[in-house]
């Protein structure tokens, strides 16, 4: 739903755009949860998804993404207050 709402896709497009070699970390066209997300990593009320999030624009995550300018993070809504974070490098300033 979250890809939906950020206007990533559509909901008439998710059933195509929302697929396994789509998400799949690094070589997908938009990996998602390149840490391992929750099952991997988030304990700490998803902080360390800000953590890669600056990681993967910085080049430096162990599960690098060719070229990365943005990314994109997506807290809630089990988390309190429900909030999204963007990072970007220099390049889209």
């Amino acid at each position: 739903m979250s890809i939906i709402e950020h206007g990533l896709t559509s909901y008439e497009e998710a059933n195509d755009f929302i697929t396994f070699d789509n998400l799949i970390a690094p070589s997908g066209k938009m990996p998602i949860n390149t840490s391992g997300g929750n099952l991997a990593e988030c304990y700490m009320h998803g902080l360390e998804l800000n953590i890669e999030a600056v990681r993967q624009v910085r080049g430096e995550s162990c599960n690098q993404v060719d070229d990365v300018n943005v990314s994109l993070v997506a807290s809630g809504p089990m988390v309190t207050p429900v909030s999204d974070m963007i990072v970007g490098s220099e390049a889209v300033l």
